[in-house]
């Protein structure tokens, strides 16, 4: 029989996403597990947006600037997808029009202008264009999955220029070997259900043929940085379950045996020497966010004691 998360280890977890997580991971839990209303969750993801429609405001941990991003505005939209809201809810609207108002010719700086001016991982310190460098000019990551959101929440949004936009991230998708959050937000593109089936059966065979390529198997491996299994196949229906369906049975084991004592799960990364006094808040805030994605697959996968 498969290993299972006690209900203890459980309760552990809850407490610590109540007591130490943001309140924003606090309220998902009480939604997704404990029957609340999506009210509460809404509003405290409403507090990570900024007047410009764009999220920001540390929703992403390690990218400490006030100012919108890219890279915020995506897992913004991402929270709203999941929490069930549509393109009429306020705060999608004022974020794809964010969006639409940033994507300078089909394309989104992943990292705004000022992040160096505020504490920030190592990764995303910018010295005279050293991030486009790093990121490809931005073709792949983040643009694959705000495509995705574009078609997701298409109201408003001028078709001919979201067919030109997503022929231009398919093709670069298709000419280069996506990696790491590159890959992840390429299947992004491709599990969205909006997306036409011209372009997704262009995606689907490319990336699953690249998955055992990208995702880290050894589990020895995942106590560094990586892509995990199951941030590949988070869920049983994800793209690429059916290809991990070992790995990602491994990495379930691997979640219940390395859980802290305190209740949550740690990032296995670090920014180094960067900013060592808000890093610990960050990586406090990453334990909250790692805590419920945890929580989340384990149920997808029957892995919770009933």
């Amino acid at each position: 029989m498969a290993k299972q998360l006690r209900r203890e280890a459980f309760a552990r977890a809850r407490q610590f996403l109540k007591t130490q997580a943001r309140p924003l991971e606090g309220a998902l839990l009480a939604h997704w597990f404990e029957g609340a209303s999506a009210g509460e969750s809404l509003a405290e993801l409403a507090a990570f947006q900024n007047e410009d429609g764009g999220f920001g405001r540390a929703l992403e941990p390690d990218l400490r600037t006030p100012s919108s991003s890219a890279l915020a505005t995506a897992m913004g939209l991402r929270l709203l997808k999941e929490l069930g809201c549509g393109a009429d809810h306020p705060l999608v609207g004022r974020a794809m029009g964010y969006l639409l108002a940033t994507g300078e010719k089909g394309i989104w700086r992943i990292a705004p202008s000022d992040t160096n001016s505020h504490p920030h991982a190592p990764w995303w310190h910018d010295e005279e264009g050293s991030l486009a460098r790093t990121f490809g000019n931005f073709a792949v990551n983040p643009r694959a999955e705000i495509v995705g959101l574009l078609h997701l929440f298409a109201a408003g949004v001028p078709a001919g220029w979201l067919a030109e936009v997503t022929a231009a991230v398919v093709a670069s998708i298709e000419g280069t070997e996506t990696r790491g959050d590159g890959f992840l937000c390429a299947l992004r593109l491709a599990e969205t259900d909006a997306l036409p089936e011209s372009f997704r059966s262009r995606l689907v065979p490319r990336l699953r043929g690249q998955v055992f390529e990208v995702v880290a198997r050894d589990p020895e491996q995942w106590a560094s940085y990586c892509t995990p299994p199951l941030w590949a196949a988070p869920v049983p229906d994800s793209l690429v379950a059916d290809l991990l369906r070992e790995e990602v049975q491994r990495h379930l084991d691997y979640l219940i045996e390395t859980q802290a004592p305190e209740g949550h799960w740690s990032p296995f990364w670090s920014w180094g020497a960067f900013y060592p006094g808000v890093w610990a808040r960050a990586r406090c805030e990453w334990c909250g966010h790692l805590t419920l994605n945890a929580l989340v697959s384990l149920r997808a996968y029957g892995r919770l004691e009933c």
